[in-house]
């Protein structure tokens, strides 16, 4: 089982940086931070095109409890669930919230407390199926050591299930899922156990320091909770970390400066236990805690010497690392306090591009990186939706906010990898018709659709149809096919790029089938089925597909207000 997973992490490093799609699936986990206090769960859902219509499964209903009518690019809708959403049991539950959409959105999840006027708020980013995987790393956390690394004496009352963090692994497909649990007892000795759940049901779990893997036959989301974690106030704060899957490591972190706290620490988690983080060459070594401690007065570059995941952890903070690789170039920004900023890593030879929103960022100091070709800046913000973006070049953004004596934060939302000086640019729309037409007819649909043929001239645009397409079992016709003069394939539409020319692109990048093409077909079709990959076939074209088509991307920015609140019973 380690041999396999090593393997997976060697070959399966295709990233994946955005964070939208168009299926979710999530959970709230049970918070009784200050001890039962009044408790809410929200859900944000953005939209990044305009017409997006939105279904909301909950408790494995297999029909929408709710329905977001059309929404328009930008606005953002506010859901709120009961509190008996939150799973409070080890074991089975049906407590899953299933989000699809008819066309592209981002999801972030809050759950927060107010206690004797004392609010504690804890967010993250809600990861697409896309994103989802079948393999993930589980850090290896022991509460009594953390607890010592905060500076806390634990009572002898917190302790056995209490002083656990919890794993809520969630079946994200239509099907049984069988899952592979793998832990250390003791470090020696691996313990496998198996087991299966149902479809789009979830198993909460005891998470101690031998919990090492979690594999499964399909993709599964996989959340790492604690309900109430000490802190030396002598009150407790909920923490919620979606894992992510093992493919999407990284070996070059920048370590934020967070204002307001004095000391975090460091907790590596890696397949290859070799793994040795430095600081400026230097190694960084764990304390007796088993957690590397690092100053916060600045912000530091850390290398590992082979992939991994990092994490930042102080008491209410428990902070996933966005990886030198998976840096962005436009986020979006969820805010929830009055008391907001964004911490913000750029390359210090052209950091004075960023923008906030339409403006550039003005009136922040920006701090050169020592060891590292970046600099960051703190930017204080409104509590309302904003972007973070670079024309130019990619950068990592998080979030911080702080309530009563309490800093929470993680990443931003991730909107696109790659820079344009136009904006903030969400991606391009692929749009389908729904009668089956001829390849000529299907041409003309397009047209008169205010689009354009579906060109998926490179890679990068068949992963983006792949990400948008509700799966069928029919095929949908796109904007290749032959020459009569010569048989030679060519692209019927310009190129699909915010820049186009009037000029067909060459054909530089095919995606066929196995055996295809052939020589009895003039028109290119895909299949609208996942399970085959999106691959393409050459097919007659007066045969009778699914137009697909597409709208070229757009400036995204977020509107203000949100939308008001959704409440699901």
């Amino acid at each position: 089982m380690f041999t396999i997973l090593l393997i997976v992490s060697m070959f399966s490093q295709g990233l994946t940086i955005v964070s939208y799609g168009k299926m979710f699936i999530t959970a709230f986990p049970e918070n009784i931070a200050y001890f039962y206090p009044n408790t809410s769960r929200t859900l944000r859902v953005t939209a990044l095109h305009d017409d997006t219509s939105v279904d909301i499964f909950y408790n494995s209903s297999s029909t929408p409890t709710q329905t977001i009518s059309i929404m328009q690019k930008g606005q953002t809708a506010v859901v709120v669930f009961p509190k008996s959403a939150e799973v409070y049991q080890l074991n089975y539950s049906t407590k899953s919230i299933r989000i699809n959409s008819s066309k592209i959105i981002a999801v972030h999840s809050l759950s927060n407390t107010n206690f004797l006027n004392q609010e504690n708020y804890q967010s993250n980013v809600v990861q697409p199926n896309e994103n989802l995987d079948r393999y993930y790393l589980i850090p290896s956390l022991n509460y009594t050591n953390l607890l010592k690394a905060f500076g806390i004496t634990q009572s002898a009352f917190w302790s056995g299930q209490n002083s656990s963090f919890r794993l809520i692994i969630i079946n994200a497909e239509n099907r049984e899922n069988n899952i592979t649990i793998v832990k250390n007892i003791p470090a020696t000795i691996q313990l496998v156990v198996n087991f299966t759940i149902p479809p789009y049901q979830l198993i909460q779990l005891q998470a101690n320091a031998s919990l090492m893997m979690v594999n499964s036959s399909r993709k599964i989301a996989v959340l790492l909770t604690h309900p109430c974690l000490d802190k030396p106030d002598c009150t407790c704060s909920m923490i919620v970390n979606q894992i992510l899957p093992v493919r999407l490591q990284g070996q070059n972190f920048v370590v934020p400066y967070i204002p307001d706290i004095t000391q975090t620490w460091l907790l590596n988690t890696s397949i290859d236990k070799t793994n040795l983080l430095k600081k400026n060459n230097f190694p960084l070594t764990p304390s007796s805690s088993g957690f590397l401690s690092i100053s916060n007065l600045i912000t530091q570059y850390v290398t590992a010497s082979s992939n991994m995941f990092l994490r930042q952890i102080s008491t209410g903070l428990f902070m996933e690392l966005i990886p030198e690789n998976m840096f962005a170039a436009c986020y979006l920004l969820q805010l929830y306090t009055g008391n907001s900023r964004a911490f913000v890593i750029a390359n210090r030879n052209n950091k004075d591009d960023t923008r906030l929103d339409t403006n550039q960022i003005t009136g922040t100091s920006w701090i050169d990186i020592p060891d590292s070709d970046y600099a960051s800046a703190l930017v204080t913000l409104t509590d309302t939706p904003h972007v973070i973006w670079h024309p130019s070049s990619k950068i990592a953004v998080y979030i911080l906010e702080k309530t009563s004596n309490i800093v929470y934060g993680g990443s931003a939302i991730p909107i696109n990898e790659k820079p344009d000086p136009n904006g903030c640019i969400a991606p391009g729309e692929f749009v389908f018709g729904d009668q089956p037409l001829k390849w000529t007819e299907s041409l003309d649909y397009c047209t008169t659709s205010q689009s354009e043929f579906a060109c998926p001239i490179n890679e990068d645009l068949q992963i983006e149809f792949a990400r948008q397409v509700n799966t069928t079992n029919v095929d949908g016709w796109i904007g290749l096919r032959r020459s009569l003069m010569t048989t030679a394939w060519y692209w019927q539409n310009k190129t699909s790029s915010l820049s186009s020319t009037s000029t067909s692109p060459p054909v530089d990048y095919v995606y066929w089938a196995k055996g295809k093409p052939t020589t009895n077909g003039f028109c290119a079709s895909l299949s609208l089925n996942g399970t085959d990959d999106f691959k393409w076939k050459s097919a007659r074209c007066c045969e009778k597909k699914l137009p697909v088509c597409y709208k070229q991307p757009n400036i995204f920015n977020p509107i203000v207000p949100v939308l008001s609140a959704i409440n699901i019973s």
